[in-house]
């Protein structure tokens, strides 16, 4: 299978072929640029989408990639990154949200083990599994409880 770059080159060559007129020309690949361009690779951030600073232009606030919840840019809320990609020496994920995140996850493959299970025991039947699988792929991580306050540690109270 030929790749979007491929493609891309493909079907611009093909259309400069044709020997269109210049408006139609500069018209097709601007809209062949939008929609069949390869991007470069890996996702990128506008920084200041996602920070917020305060008045000496120090960021004190990520955006959490995972909840979308804006938290203090520390490490008590972040996890560290070491790969020298994060923000300010922090990851996008904040600790809150993947532990919310895997616990949703968990619960997740619970579930789908218990339906199985379920299948096999005869107490429900193939359509009514099937529903209620699909019930659980729609259903969405809950991140009401990732807060900007700090949450005690494991054995803390």
């Amino acid at each position: 299978m030929a790749t979007k770059k491929e493609i891309y080159e493909a079907v611009t060559l093909a259309v400069a072929a044709l020997g269109l007129d210049e408006d139609t020309n500069v018209s097709l690949t601007a809209i062949f640029d939008e929609h069949l361009a390869p991007k470069s690779g890996g996702a990128s951030v506008n920084i200041d989408e996602v920070t917020r600073k305060d008045g000496d232009g120090n960021i004190v606030e990520i955006l959490c990639s995972v909840s979308g919840v804006w938290l203090p840019a520390t490490e008590e809320f972040f996890y560290a990154d070491k790969s020298g990609k994060g923000i300010n020496g922090l990851k996008r994920v904040s600790k809150q949200g993947e532990s919310v995140r895997k616990k949703h996850n968990k619960a997740i493959s619970a579930s789908e083990k218990a339906i199985m299970q379920d299948i096999i025991d005869g107490a429900i039947d193939a359509t009514e599994a099937k529903e209620k699988l699909e019930e659980l792929k729609a259903s969405k991580p809950d991140y009401s409880s990732v807060t900007a306050e700090p949450k005690p540690e494991e054995g803390e109270e």
